[in-house]
């Protein structure tokens, strides 16, 4: 096998390993073990539905977001955001995330 193809193989393996993990969140409301994630309908300030979901790792909360709004092309705008991580902080003083989104651009 020649160092291009290697290259290659690698980076179709990879694009596979991406697709795989992107579509391996619930796309349902619930808890989903998987991303550690629990989703569930709620009904925002303006009286519209929204979903909250709480997650133990941000970038899960992400990853269910585009997963619930997969009917819109994964497309979401946040409502609001808890807990989310900035550099060098520890998740133990932090708490677990949250996201309110509704799906639609």
């Amino acid at each position: 096998m020649t160092a291009r193809s290697m290259i290659q193989w690698t980076f179709v393996v990879g694009i596979a390993g991406l697709l795989a993990a992107c579509g391996m969140a619930k796309g349902t409301p619930g808890e989903d073990p998987r991303t550690e994630t629990n989703a569930t309908q709620v009904t925002w300030t303006d009286g519209k539905p929204a979903l909250a979901i709480s997650c133990k790792e941000p970038g899960a909360c992400q990853t269910r977001a585009v997963a619930m709004c997969n009917s819109s092309a994964g497309n979401y705008t946040t409502l609001k955001m808890e807990n989310m991580p900035t550099r060098g902080d520890m998740s133990v003083v932090r708490g677990p995330a949250s996201v309110v989104i509704r799906c639609g651009a």
